[in-house]
């Protein structure tokens, strides 16, 4: 498909969509967070392949919304933003959704005053900052609120556990994933939870080590909910080079999509995308994102928002490939799956984005 002035093209890889669900299965049922990326094309899919243990997570009405009309039951669905207001809740149970996340008393309590809990499954939201204090974390309740919660719910509730996100500067730490679950084990053992639900995966969780908690604890289950590693690698973006500018010795390329067009998390937390040109000869040739012998011509690439924030950053090439960076010039960004459908905004641009599924 030839891309004309306003089209990008995203690139999606059902398979490895299908292969990423089978290994995270393989530990345990899978909720999938819409916040990651709503695609339509990840979310019918993901339905097609879950059982009846795995689900969605909402963050908003939204979010219920759009997986309704696309024919999900609400039973399907948990509501995952411990910061929704208690009209929103009330509204999602009224449209039959039993699966919510609490991370505050006296939330839980309202929820109670009215919800039927023996048709209900309430995970209690611990905070990081209960392991790892030199993190700050603002979800989640201490360990004697979270007890408190679920002394409010025991005998009364279908399903009752604990569920904690290990957020990005946390995940690389040295084991821990285990001290945050070794943690809960030494001070929820004794509560009888049902489950526990995981987010802020990686890829290095074994099997028999989550079989070993569940046993630990006696749980019915372990809850997953991976986002990024779930679908990061299922879409590639071809968009192309709208302008070449140089100034002062700087050569400074805009590509049609920018941080305002899905590629926020270059900002957010300074991802290092795979990033390639299409040259002359019609071969994808590779940026690199540090300067060496080979990549020594710099490269500014700013997206184009007409923002002067929208700013990718300094990439290289070999400097024979020079004359192959101008207007038209297509460029690929390589596993792009995470994020980029919430993080299209208006400011991005007049953009017309167009999918093409590959069945590998």
């Amino acid at each position: 498909m030839e891309l004309n002035e306003n089209n990008i093209q995203f690139i999606f890889y059902k398979q490895r969509l299908i292969k990423n669900y089978n290994k995270y299965k393989k530990l345990g049922n899978i909720y999938y967070p819409l916040k990651t990326n709503s695609n339509h094309l990840i979310i019918n899919n993901l339905h097609k392949i879950f059982n009846n243990q795995d689900g969605f997570l909402l963050s908003n009405i939204n979010h219920y919304e759009y997986l309704n009309k696309l024919g999900i039951s609400p039973k399907k669905m948990c509501l995952i933003n411990v910061l929704t207001s208690n009209d929103s809740i009330k509204y999602l149970y009224d449209q039959g959704v039993r699966f919510f996340v609490f991370d505050n008393y006296d939330s839980l309590k309202y929820f109670c005053s009215y919800a039927n809990l023996k048709e209900c499954k309430i995970a209690i939201r611990l905070n990081t900052m209960e392991v790892f204090d030199d993190t700050l974390m603002h979800l989640g309740a201490d360990t004697k609120e979270c007890l408190r919660m679920i002394n409010l719910l025991k005998n009364k509730c279908f399903k009752i556990g604990i569920s904690f996100y290990l957020q990005t500067k946390i995940k690389d730490k040295p084991k821990a994933m285990e001290l945050m679950i070794n943690y809960i084990i030494n001070n929820f053992k004794n509560e009888k939870l049902d489950f526990i639900s995981i987010a802020g995966l990686k890829n290095n969780l074994k099997k028999e080590y989550l079989e070993k908690v569940k046993e630990t604890m006696n749980l019915k289950e372990i809850i997953l909910e991976p986002g990024k590693y779930l679908v990061g690698d299922t879409f590639d973006l071809i968009t192309k080079i709208i302008r070449v500018k140089k100034i002062k010795n700087k050569t400074i390329v805009i590509i049609k999509n920018g941080i305002y067009s899905g590629l926020l998390d270059i900002l957010l937390y300074n991802e290092k995308f795979k990033i390639s040109f299409k040259n002359h000869q019609g071969k994808y040739i590779e940026f690199s994102h540090k300067k060496d012998e080979k990549h020594n011509y710099g490269i500014y690439m700013c997206g184009g928002s007409s923002d002067s924030g929208d700013v990718i950053g300094m990439i290289y090439i070999e400097e024979k490939y020079k004359n192959d960076i101008k207007k038209d010039t297509e460029v690929l960004f390589q596993d792009i799956g995470s994020y980029f459908e919430e993080f299209f905004m208006p400011y991005g641009g007049d953009i017309n984005k167009k999918y093409i599924c590959i069945a590998e």
